[in-house]
């Protein structure tokens, strides 16, 4: 099947360029890292339920990247019956910008000479319209990072008073077990699901993302941490750190890196990020029960 068939009725109009007709006149800036972005030609309830959503990330900021709204209407996408059917959204990738298509919407990244956005939606307003919103927004800043030297982490972060410990691995690795396991600790969970690492300088940071996992939204507010470690996660008896070689912890991270994961334009300069990364930071591999004790293990080996 050929790109966008499945979501839009005229797959081979789909727009070449960021044109066409705003939702509204209204406009937010979300300071997130890699930004601040700013989405505009919003109608005022597109803003307003944005707004709602992001809270205090929405202040107005110089922007580094700029997101388009167009209006598309309901013809030009497939009517899709959702029950029991797995959402994943269309990707085309070429070397000079990325399309993306899902239900009721059709947006573009543009990657040169700079990056921009671009979304073409026909859902006015509510739970629908920040959903799919989301969903390509979470797309975008995982470009934009990687453009400005960091990475987006499937991953657990969990921040202390010495900083920022990011757990990754497969899918029921435990992400979110040990997410829980250290908030009944007392320590603060960043996400259970995606983290941004990024840098100042030589120093390596994880921000929290508005991003919600299976724990929900995580409370306090948004900050970045220096990053203290990187681990693989492994379930097991016992709580212990071992030693994980460059080679497969690169392999390991590039799977958890999403979107850009996919994209044979960008490979390349990912590994290299993850190499960057994995050299600058302690990095293992992390065996745990559910009694908690991990953090002992952990405090040995940073």
């Amino acid at each position: 099947m050929s790109f966008a068939a499945r979501f839009l009725a005229l797959p081979d109009l789909f727009p070449a360029r960021p044109a066409g007709a705003p939702c509204g006149e209204e406009t937010i800036d979300l300071v997130l890292p890699g930004g601040p972005y700013r989405i505009q030609g919003l109608s005022s309830r597109q803003s307003s339920d944005l707004s709602e959503r992001y809270g205090e990330l929405c202040r107005p900021s110089v922007a580094r990247v700029e997101i388009d709204v167009f209006e598309a209407g309901e013809g030009d996408f497939v009517d899709i019956d959702t029950r029991g059917w797995r959402y994943e959204l269309d990707l085309d990738h070429a070397a000079d910008r990325v399309r993306v298509a899902g239900l009721r919407f059709m947006a573009w990244i543009g990657l040169e000479p700079r990056l921009r956005g671009a979304l073409w939606t026909s859902v006015a307003d509510g739970v629908r319209w920040t959903e799919l919103f989301e969903n390509y927004f979470r797309i975008l800043v995982a470009y934009r990072l990687l453009e400005s030297g960091g990475v987006l982490l499937h991953s657990a972060g969990v921040a202390d008073d010495d900083g920022a410990w990011v757990f990754f691995g497969h899918s029921g690795a435990g992400k979110t077990t040990i997410a829980r396991l250290s908030q009944e600790s007392g320590r603060r969970v960043l996400s259970d699901d995606i983290n941004a690492l990024h840098r100042d300088g030589d120093t390596v940071l994880v921000s929290k993302m508005p991003f919600a996992g299976d724990l929900g939204r995580a409370p306090g507010g948004f900050g970045a941490h220096r990053l203290r470690g990187l681990y693989r996660l492994e379930k097991g008896a016992g709580n212990r750190v071992s030693p994980l070689p460059a080679g497969r912890a690169v392999a390991s991270l590039l799977s958890c890196a999403p979107f850009v994961n996919q994209d044979p334009h960008r490979l390349e300069a990912l590994t290299d990020r993850l190499e960057e990364l994995v050299a600058d930071v302690p990095i293992g591999i992390l065996a745990f029960d559910l009694s908690g004790r991990f953090w002992s293990a952990l405090r040995e080996t940073a």
